[in-house]
């Protein structure tokens, strides 16, 4: 397959090129709201290592206490945001 450019003048394809270095040069990703944007999930190991408590522990606690926590193919990930508001909890 093959493509004719013969039909356009140089002129018209260096209008083409300078219409399309336009758009590229003014496009912008869209921003979204930091509300709107997903929280950022840590790795069990990390989860760990942010309550300085072992892996044993924070299994237990999974199981038995309900820490808040996303299975993600058999892949346990934790937030930040509600492990801190679990310990608030669990100190009153």
């Amino acid at each position: 397959m093959s493509v004719q450019l013969y039909s356009h003048t140089k002129a018209d394809l260096e209008k083409a090129v300078e219409i399309i270095l336009k758009k590229a040069t003014d496009f912008t990703l869209p921003v979204k709201k930091e509300e709107e944007q997903p929280e950022d999930l840590i790795s069990q190991i990390e989860a760990t290592k942010f309550l300085r408590i072992s892996v044993p522990t924070i299994i237990d606690w999974r199981k038995n206490k309900n820490l808040p926590h996303y299975n993600f193919n058999g892949r346990y990930y934790y937030s930040k945001k509600e492990l801190l508001e679990y310990g608030k909890n669990r100190r009153m």
